[in-house]
């Protein structure tokens, strides 16, 4: 299972920027414990490990940023997932973000814009994914929701549009992302993973949660983890930028967006932040 995790953000607001923020992170050492159950040897106490934080350094030009990982012993084996500790991080730095935007009262997008001066890279490929995704401000009762991530060498940004279904089930109904991955050597592969990751991510974001009763999982089945089925498929758009950036990953860069542009989304079309994963409406 992924590993479960806890922050806390703060950040101090001076208009259209941030010039402070801070990261806590209660996470168990997944890396460490995942490396010594493969050894074969004994779990090792917890102990801080930048694997468990990475990605939660904001790409923003915030000019004193603090990340501190609290190292947690829950007692489940945890894994390491597709985007690893980012398909975390990256739902607490852009669902925060998200939230002071709307707190001065400045656009999402534009409030993201205003503080990538000096990530040029980051801020063409979210105004890339602005244009191809037609985002139309995020607005109340818009049903779109933005948020972008760097890792693994890579970019990327995503519009993610929403419909509550009866009995406010999240439905997503398009998603339309831009990465930039550096040089570029089979461009349908890269088309593939972030399909592949895209789906991933709303797997992760909408499926059930998992409970352990007894030291076991409830969920016995595929079809008891509430998975995406074939008809639920989103539409989506893609477009991949051409860079002369070194080759970065692919696999995994399209993961992180995901969860918290969903998020966003439902924010933007019912008025509810959510900030707990799985996505439920009705609770934080």
């Amino acid at each position: 299972m992924r590993p479960p995790v806890l922050a806390r953000l703060t950040a101090r607001v001076a208009g259209a920027g941030l010039p402070a923020w801070r990261a806590r992170i209660a996470a168990p050492s997944a890396v460490a414990e995942t490396a010594a159950r493969i050894a074969g040897g004994p779990a090792e106490a917890p102990s801080a490990e930048a694997a468990a934080v990475e990605g939660a350094v904001p790409p923003y030009g915030i000019p004193a940023v603090a990340v501190d990982h609290v190292p947690v012993a829950t007692g489940l084996p945890a894994g390491i997932w597709r985007g690893r500790a980012h398909s975390y991080t990256a739902f607490f730095t852009e669902s925060f973000v998200d939230e002071l935007a709307r707190k001065t009262g400045i656009e999402p997008f534009s409030f993201r814009m205003g503080m990538l001066g000096a990530n040029p890279r980051f801020a063409r490929v979210l105004s890339a994914a602005a244009a191809l995704g037609g985002w139309d401000g995020g607005g109340p009762g818009s049903a779109q929701g933005i948020a972008a991530h760097q890792c693994v060498g890579s970019v990327a940004a995503a519009i993610a549009e929403v419909r509550l279904d009866a009995g406010q089930h999240i439905r997503v109904t398009r998603v339309s992302m831009v990465v930039d991955v550096g040089r570029v050597i089979n461009p349908d592969l890269v088309r593939q993973q972030v399909e592949g990751g895209i789906l991933w991510g709303i797997a992760a974001a909408t499926g059930f949660p998992i409970e352990v009763r007894g030291g076991l999982p409830t969920a016995r089945t595929l079809s008891e983890l509430g998975l995406p089925m074939l008809g639920d498929t989103p539409e989506m758009r893609i477009e991949i930028l051409p860079s002369l950036e070194p080759a970065g990953g692919a696999e995994e860069v399209a993961v992180p967006p995901i969860a918290p542009a969903i998020a966003n989304a439902v924010f933007a079309a019912a008025g509810q932040r959510l900030r707990t994963l799985p996505l439920r409406l009705g609770g934080e």
